[in-house]
């Protein structure tokens, strides 16, 4: 995962309530397995140890997003241990990929957490709750044009939530 998208992710982290937060992580855990999809593609017959590295960091940090998925279930509703049962499963899915160099282990995930991801997408369009982190640093940032170049400019806001 790029630099740039981690940093779109925390930034979506600090801004997000308890459902869009959800949401996040679903984002993420498709980001680093399409990431070991396009590693699979790309590997030649002779893998160098830096691409087995590379598959097996997003196999790995696939499988972390499982795992706080799984953490953060709440089981006094029903459907949690429904959704423990896919989670499991992913997990399992995700290890064989990753010992297995499996296209079809990792499609295979996909192909359960979509379906979830909607649902939650669709819960997150419901949710009005202000966002979890409320004192989170706000940061603005563009791009101001000159005659021969531009410059980028990032504006974080001081207040980190204590008041003199």
């Amino acid at each position: 995962m790029t630099k740039e998208k981690i940093s779109e992710f925390k930034l979506r982290i600090t801004e997000s309530n308890r459902t869009q937060l959800i949401v996040v992580l679903y984002e993420i855990y498709f980001s680093y397995v399409n990431d070991a999809l396009d590693f699979l593609k790309n590997m030649t017959e002779e893998r160098t140890k830096e691409q087995n590295d590379d598959y097996v960091k997003s196999i790995r940090m696939a499988s972390m997003v499982l795992r706080h998925l799984k953490e953060d279930l709440d089981f006094s509703y029903g459907i949690s241990g429904e959704l423990y049962s896919l989670y499991d499963f992913c997990e399992r899915k995700l290890a064989k990929a990753g010992y297995l160099f499996s296209k079809e282990a990792l499609e295979e995930t996909l192909s359960v957490m979509k379906p979830l991801y909607e649902s939650f997408q669709e819960v997150a369009k419901a949710d009005t709750s202000s966002p979890m982190m409320q004192h989170a640093q706000k940061i603005s940032a563009g791009y101001t044009y000159g005659r021969h170049d531009v410059t980028e400019s990032v504006a974080m806001e001081s207040n980190r939530g204590f008041f003199a």
